[in-house]
């Protein structure tokens, strides 16, 4: 049993994703940076996306974090595979939110800086409990 199969022994699964090596999900990373001022909106989307994708069949876990100046947020997200998650990023669902229209208006006007890529997890640890 690895540390990261004794981490979730002692909390609850669903609060939490697990980042380790050889899981096969497929983690998507999802940095948007912005000015401070724009960041209202664009985070409301991230959060509301993010309630959605647990409504998906595939989507594992995800989290949003924001850095201090709140400037950068980082969306982390695993998918049971590729497959799942690309089916969610392409669904018409999306063209039809305000909060996505809201999204774009951003990025088109270039306040708003997007990076989505899959990732593979190359290495992990977990402190002793």
């Amino acid at each position: 049993m690895g540390w990261g199969f004794l981490f979730l022994d002692l909390m609850d699964w669903r609060l939490m994703s697990q980042i380790e090596h050889g899981l096969g999900v497929c983690t998507v990373i999802v940095t948007l940076d912005a000015e401070r001022e724009d960041m209202g909106d664009l985070l409301s989307h991230a959060r509301m996306g993010l309630e959605r994708f647990a409504e998906w069949e595939g989507f594992v876990a995800g989290a949003l974090h924001l850095s201090q100046d709140g400037t950068r947020l980082v969306q982390y997200l695993q998918w049971a595979n590729e497959e799942a998650y690309v089916r969610c990023r392409d669904a018409p669902v999306w063209e039809h939110l305000s909060s996505t229209r809201r999204f774009m208006a951003h990025v088109d006007a270039g306040r708003a800086r997007v990076d989505a890529r899959i990732f593979s997890v190359l290495a992990s640890a977990v402190a002793p409990v």
